[in-house]
């Protein structure tokens, strides 16, 4: 075992650095912390080496919110484990891999802050299969997450902002890789960029297509443009006047004989119409007024609605909230998605400590949502928005006194409520807003569930899982997640093998 040549020492405060290269962005708000520490002392001691340049003085390795913290609790001295001089070699990536590896137990990193420690140990040499090992990441994401670090456009700013995920942004690289058109990422990347509440993976797929077919029929309309065919409007696809021409004609034949086009909706090929040569029968003089009637008040409306968004717009961003109006709101929810069927109704009671009148008894079930309604109407909001949150996860409470519903999936993705994911994120609501601590019993099925699915998507898990490795298929050659019992082969593979058979 290699000797842990270091100090425990009372150091001066102000003999402690910052460390320059702080993969932090931000160190967040220090307030409570430093009340911690003004009451109780800085109970876990900094990790600190020799400044290199400043003889006496040292720079913190790790500890950096800590030492903030006890700069605004008024201290003037704190504790250290005094490390010694690092080596040229050795000593930045030392302090990034501390950095990656303890920045972890206190405020979490964020995305974009593990990225540039990730981009910071390559640069500094280590390769992506030990960074990968080291941190338990694929070499997929060790480079995904590097990209990330050396730009700073739309894509890495919505990932380190939490509104994109991991593999929506490897698919967005793999695009600008891959896309002959350049046109079709920044175009993507843009829609993307104006989703206030980001995108999934399959979002961005539906964009990538949409935009697909967008690039191409405007490409058509240009074609179109040099031929001199005229663009129809609403009225050739949806009036009697027009019908659709079934002949299949090049486009210039088209032109020649009168038609317009029209897209469909993302539709990249154009359809041809023709003007009907029926004669239109006179309108009588009520008919024609009617018509004029029609029109005015079209266009009329179309002005109020204007008008109307704007003053919507306007007043709910400078209107005072009304609470009473969002706890009605709110209360109404609640009653609504507990309404037909027994289970949330049943948990809503006890939450409210007014037993549900389980039976055919109509009137009484009325009565006990009438009363629930008011009694709820007395909470604050956010304890409403809790509890409607919990309704809605009653049938996921009720289920999970068997093992089956921890069960996983080779096919876990982002977005997708069902199975494990939706007990993942009942879990999780109880955990962080209720304090809610796993039961032994439910971190060894949970360990148990997720060694049974090696392939599982490994971002879901909400326990460590011991004695995992990342592997390569014997058949396929994919990465999976395998533990010390694992055959060899991917799930795919074995399944594949048992259908050959």
């Amino acid at each position: 075992m290699a000797k842990f040549d270091a100090t425990l020492q009372v150091l001066a405060l102000s003999s402690v650095h910052q460390h320059p290269d702080n993969i932090r962005d931000d160190l967040g708000d220090l307030t409570q912390l430093a009340s911690e520490i003004k009451s109780m002392g800085v109970m876990s001691p900094l990790l600190v080496y020799p400044h290199p340049e400043r003889a006496g003085d040292f720079v913190v390795q790790d500890g950096n919110r800590r030492r903030s913290a006890a700069a605004e609790a008024g201290l003037t001295e704190v504790p250290c484990v005094v490390l010694p001089a690092p080596t040229a070699e050795r000593g930045p990536r030392a302090d990034i891999e501390t950095m990656l590896t303890t920045g972890r137990n206190h405020r979490p990193l964020s995305e974009h802050e593990v990225s540039k420690g990730i981009q910071g140990l390559l640069d500094l040499g280590m390769d992506i299969t030990t960074v990968g090992k080291k941190f338990k990441m694929s070499r997929k994401e060790v480079q995904t997450r590097a990209k990330i670090a050396q730009k700073n456009d739309g894509v890495s700013k919505a990932y380190s902002a939490g509104r994109l995920r991991l593999d929506a942004v490897q698919r967005l690289q793999e695009l600008e890789e891959q896309s002959d058109n350049p046109q079709l990422y920044e175009r993507t990347v843009e829609k993307i960029e104006s989703m206030a509440n980001g995108a999934s993976i399959e979002t961005v797929e539906r964009v990538i297509a949409d935009t697909e077919s967008s690039l191409r029929r405007d490409a058509r309309r240009t074609d179109l443009q040099e031929l001199n065919a005229v663009e129809g409007d609403y009225d050739v696809a949806y009036s009697n006047a027009w019908s659709q021409v079934e002949d299949e004609l090049t486009d210039a034949e088209h032109v020649e004989a009168g038609h317009k086009y029209r897209f469909h909706y993302s539709d990249p090929e154009p359809q041809w119409f023709v003007k009907e040569k029926k004669a239109k029968p006179e309108l009588t003089e009520a008919e024609k007024q009617d018509k004029q009637t029609q029109a005015k008040l079209n266009g009329m409306l179309s002005i109020v609605a204007r008008t109307r968004m704007a003053f919507i717009i306007d007043a709910v961003q400078s209107k005072k909230a009304d609470e009473d109006f969002a706890k009605q709101v709110l209360v109404e929810q609640i009653i609504s998605a507990t309404r037909y069927d027994d289970t949330p109704q049943i948990f809503l009671g006890k939450l409210v400590s007014n037993e549900y009148p389980n039976g055919e008894d109509f009137a009484a079930r009325e009565s006990w949502r009438e009363n629930v309604g008011k009694f709820l109407s007395r909470w604050p909001l956010a304890k409403l928005a809790l509890v409607l949150k919990l309704v809605k996860s009653s049938n996921t409470e009720e289920r999970l006194a068997k093992l089956k519903e921890f069960e996983r999936s080779s096919s876990e993705r982002h977005g997708f409520l069902g199975g494990w994911n939706g007990v993942r994120e009942y879990y999780q609501l109880l955990i962080e807003q209720l304090g809610y601590t796993l039961d032994l019993d439910e971190v060894e099925a949970m360990q148990y569930s997720a060694k049974v699915e090696p392939s599982r998507n490994r971002e879901f898990d909400l326990v460590p899982v011991p004695d995992e490795v990342t592997a390569t298929c014997q058949e396929c050659s994919q990465e999976v997640v395998a533990d010390s019992e694992w055959a060899g082969f991917c799930v795919n593979c074995i399944e594949d093998a048992g259908d050959s058979e």
